[in-house]
């Protein structure tokens, strides 16, 4: 089916390239021809980009039946191959559909949520959390089959304390790598034999969650990785840490959401502050890749909230999984 070339955002060339570097670029040189060749594979009609693309090329579609989807074509890397094998595993529990997919392409045919707004546009804390809580509990209940090729969430960590201890600035990473050992301490209690490794989503934040008229609220954009389930809920929590402007307001939203999910996942308040210690840790670490940028304050406040957190947490508590 013959399309029109797309003209892609600034922001969209900006992030490819800065991400995978020569790969990066000759991929967009490549991506007209790819973008033809989903369209004629799958018989889609290609719209408007969404708003949100950075380092993947996704766009609503029309397909030959009127239905409306979605269209995601990325670099050939591991995390896309993850997501499409996430996605294939949930089969739309908790989670937007993956109606058909392409490995030679890279490309997947996603079911488009309506109206699609996210979940910060839900101004009470509590119910964010909530909702999000919920969701992991429909991701959770579906188990990876024996022979998942996913990644483990201790190998994200081993790739991202590596990248800390390797940053051109120790002062910048000191706060970090200085809490290393309590995050690997935590981390092998959650990999003892009596521990389930689930399927987690890996980046469940406020705007990777939408609405949808018909399904309610759902997941979108897994990044697919195996490990305990208390881990899941940590990247929603740092990411509602930022919303607070003060270390006091940090506090208070760090600690109610502990609650929130310990309540509706009956899991102990211990593993759901483990979960998002953790996920700080080593989305931080990872981050000393990058320059910092007008987040870098809050982001080192965070920190230290919630190492004067961690002060009172028993970790032998993470053995126990009841409230």
């Amino acid at each position: 089916m013959p399309i029109d070339t797309p003209e892609f955002p600034e922001r969209f060339l900006r992030y490819a390239t800065r991400e995978f570097g020569k790969e990066g670029e000759v991929w967009l040189e490549e991506l007209p021809s790819i973008l033809k060749r989903c369209c004629d594979k799958w018989g889609l009609t290609l719209g408007r980009p969404t708003e949100e693309i950075k380092v993947n090329y996704i766009a609503y579609v029309e397909m030959e039946n009127g239905e409306e989807a979605v269209l995601k074509v990325g670099v050939p890397h591991g995390d896309f191959s993850a997501e499409m094998e996430a996605l294939a595993i949930y089969e739309g529990r908790g989670i937007n559909r993956l109606i058909d997919c392409d490995k030679a392409l890279n490309a997947m045919l996603l079911e488009r949520l309506r109206p699609g707004k996210m979940l910060d546009s839900v101004e009470n804390a509590r119910e964010q959390s909530e909702i999000a809580a919920r969701i992991l509990q429909d991701l959770h209940a579906t188990p990876p089959p024996s022979n998942h090729t996913l990644p483990h969430f201790m190998d994200w960590m081993r790739s991202a304390f590596a990248d800390a201890r390797s940053c051109k600035d120790p002062e910048r990473a000191r706060g970090y790598i200085e809490q290393i050992p309590r995050v690997e301490s935590m981390m092998r209690i959650l990999m003892e034999q009596d521990e389930p490794q689930v399927l987690l989503h890996g980046d469940l934040h406020h705007w990777n969650i939408l609405s949808d008229v018909d399904r309610g609220w759902m997941a979108i954009d897994p990044k697919g990785v195996i490990g305990a389930s208390c881990l899941d809920v940590g990247r929603f929590i740092n990411n509602a840490m930022g919303f607070g402007e003060t270390a006091a307001e940090k506090r208070e939203i760090l600690l109610e959401a502990v609650t929130v999910f310990s309540g509706v996942l009956g899991e102990n308040e211990e593993r759901m502050f483990a979960g998002a210690f953790c996920d700080k840790i080593m989305g931080s670490s990872w981050g000393l890749k990058q320059k910092p940028d007008e987040h870098e304050a809050s982001s080192q406040e965070a920190l230290r909230v919630m190492v004067e957190v961690a002060k009172d947490v028993d970790d032998r508590r993470l053995r126990c999984r009841a409230v």
